[in-house]
């Protein structure tokens, strides 16, 4: 249920949860988050605020600002609180509308604080129809506005164009579509292991092929939920002489994705099927494929208001070929089941269990939690322990029973 810096993934550059303080609460850190980095102009969009320690006084409505990249003026908003106060008061839900004219990757920063800020996308959702040049520009009346305002004395924040207004959306609307392209299964950089020492990591990515908007979903609304997706997961050897990679998955794979609203406000839950390969890309002897068609669903519920939830995300195949290693599925399966547990802000538990026909299982479990400082620039980072224990660790290995393999490193998406 994360990469190298090279693929050219303007997403990976969407997932940064800094440290923020406010001056409502001038002796606690805070936190700024959302649990996606996607929002649509126009649209609505939640953001939660964490106060390390309890807040005496929660405002209603915090003042913020959207900073545009390469400058320019900002535009002030109002977030809105939703609801009472979670986890024993020390965070709460805030919302707000995205502005119109703010497209591509912005910044979203409480007013006074510099510090306190969250990458958002609005760029691969938008219905605007600007020219590259135009979206970066903020627009005229924008600009007029900043342009009035009498300059700020020395040491003050930036002046703020006029605030966007805030509709007074109801709790429970219903949440927005994913962009064009994001993030698919959990990208990550982890170092252990033994016999020998190695890295694991991964990164992923899905690609919506059609546009919400175009003239494809105008004829064919139904065309709009359908996705590429792509996952790597690679075992790199550091203890041998030469550092050889011990082996790559790649999966490619075309899947539609269903999407469904909870009018409770208290989980999602979304339907996908497809189909999917995967070979480590080898010849002869060492080579390792299969196709599979998936169905699969990833169900999530929100046990209380400090935002824990229960994670639920199952996954049934069948095989189309599996040339190459006939006996797959007495240690693969049919199936698999993916668990989480925890707070998308703070520590979060997952695992993947599966069950081979023959009684071959394999495990994976991750722990990991946010780091508050920025790592990386632009990105958001998160400590991250990893176990695998049992069958299947690499396609290569399939049939090789491991003992655990401890790994500890830095993820991006979980």
């Amino acid at each position: 249920m994360d990469t190298p810096r090279s693929f050219p993934l303007r997403t990976l550059l969407l997932a940064g949860v800094l440290v923020l303080a406010t001056p409502a609460v001038q002796a606690a850190d805070w936190l700024l988050a959302a649990s996606r980095p996607e929002v649509v102009p126009g649209e609505r969009f939640e953001v939660v605020v964490i106060a390390d320690a309890r807040a005496a006084n929660w405002p209603e409505r915090l003042p913020a600002s959207i900073e545009l990249p390469g400058g320019g003026p900002r535009i002030a908003l109002e977030l809105v609180a939703i609801g009472r106060p979670g986890a024993g008061g020390s965070q709460r839900r805030y919302f707000a509308r995205w502005p119109m004219e703010v497209t591509g990757v912005a910044t979203l920063v409480l007013a006074g604080q510099p510090s306190a800020r969250l990458l958002l996308d609005a760029g691969a959702a938008t219905r605007l129809a600007a020219s590259p040049a135009t979206a970066a520009t903020p627009p005229a009346s924008v600009a007029e506005a900043a342009a009035s305002t009498p300059p700020a004395p020395a040491g003050a924040p930036a002046a703020v164009a006029p605030m966007a207004p805030v509709a007074s959306l109801p709790p429970d609307a219903a949440p927005v579509e994913p962009s064009a392209l994001g993030f698919h299964e959990p990208m990550y950089f982890l170092v252990g292991g033994k016999d020998p020492v190695s890295a694991r990591f991964q990164f992923s990515f899905r690609y919506r092929i059609f546009d919400d908007q175009g003239v494809v979903a105008d004829t064919l609304p139904v065309a709009s939920g359908l996705y590429f997706g792509f996952t790597q997961t690679s075992l790199w050897d550091l203890q041998s002489e030469s550092k050889p990679f011990r082996d790559s998955s790649f999966r490619p794979s075309l899947f539609y994705r269903w999407g469904l609203d909870d009018p409770e406000g208290r989980g999602a839950l979304a339907l996908y099927g497809g189909y999917e390969h995967e070979s480590n890309g080898k010849e002869d002897m060492p080579s390792r494929s299969i196709d599979t068609l998936f169905a699969r669903a990833e169900a999530r519920l929100r046990l209380d208001e400090s935002g824990i939830y229960l994670g639920v995300v199952p996954k049934v195949w069948t095989y189309l070929d599996r040339e190459d290693n006939p006996d797959i599925a007495q240690y693969r399966g049919h199936a698999e089941l993916g668990l989480r547990l925890g707070r998308d802000d703070a520590l979060l538990f997952s695992t993947l269990i599966r069950r081979g026909s023959a009684g071959k299982m394999g495990t994976q479990y991750d722990l990991s939690y946010p780091i508050r400082r920025s790592v990386f620039s632009g990105v958001g980072a998160f400590v991250h322990l990893q176990a695998f224990k049992g069958y299947g660790e690499t396609l290569l290995e399939y049939d090789q029973n491991k003992e655990t393999q401890y790994r500890l490193g830095i993820s991006l998406v979980r």
